[in-house]
């Protein structure tokens, strides 16, 4: 696909992430249940799952989550479901108190979420902030350490903190030369990795 189209694309993308920032309490749940059942998983799996439960996750318990989960084919189940039954007292409190910060500084935001909120590190903190709406935060998984190692840019390896930050500090480079923010450069790069544009 030509570089434009994809382009095109991937702001097309964006915009419905603006849009996302200004809905309600049930988007951003949501996109916040999306992110922690994508980590360590495809997409696809997530968006299966995450279609499954949440017409009524609000009235599960950890227990009934964890079928449904498995249910719905996906993996890590038993995990998940404790993570999701405790992301549910955020309900309420995210178009609120997160975004009051995020709205002043998203690094702020991400480590109060990363702090805060069971079961999110950065890279889902990140990916959450970039779906609602924030586009300054680099979302470095696995898709992203490949095309760092494959451009010979780094050698990258996720340990802690200080190597994600490394990693973030190089995208925000290329994303700079590309004259676009390091939030949707993800999506530049999955698309020519796998050819498709989610997340």
């Amino acid at each position: 696909m030509e570089n434009k189209k994809l382009r095109a694309r991937v702001l097309e993308r964006a915009e419905e992430f603006r849009l996302n920032n200004r809905a309600g309490e049930d988007v951003w749940f949501r996109e916040l249940i999306l992110c922690i059942l994508t980590s360590n998983s495809s997409f696809i799996s997530a968006y299966k799952a995450l279609n499954y439960i949440f017409s009524d996750l609000l009235y599960l318990d950890q227990e009934q989550i964890s079928k449904r989960l498995r249910e719905a084919g996906y993996r890590f189940y038993n995990l998940k479901s404790k993570y999701i039954y405790k992301a549910k007292q955020w309900y309420g409190d995210l178009t609120t108190k997160i975004k009051k910060i995020a709205d002043d500084s998203q690094e702020d935001a991400r480590e109060y979420i990363v702090e805060n909120i069971y079961g999110l590190g950065l890279k889902e903190a990140s990916h959450f902030l970039r779906n609602v709406g924030y586009f300054d935060l680099a979302i470095i998984d696995r898709h992203i350490l490949r095309f760092l190692n494959q451009i010979g840019t780094s050698n990258l390896k996720l340990k802690n903190k200080k190597d994600y930050y490394l990693g973030e500090s190089v995208l925000k480079s290329i994303a700079t030369s590309l004259n676009i923010q390091v939030g949707l450069l993800d999506l530049f790069i999955f698309f020519k990795q796998a050819n498709i544009i989610v997340k």
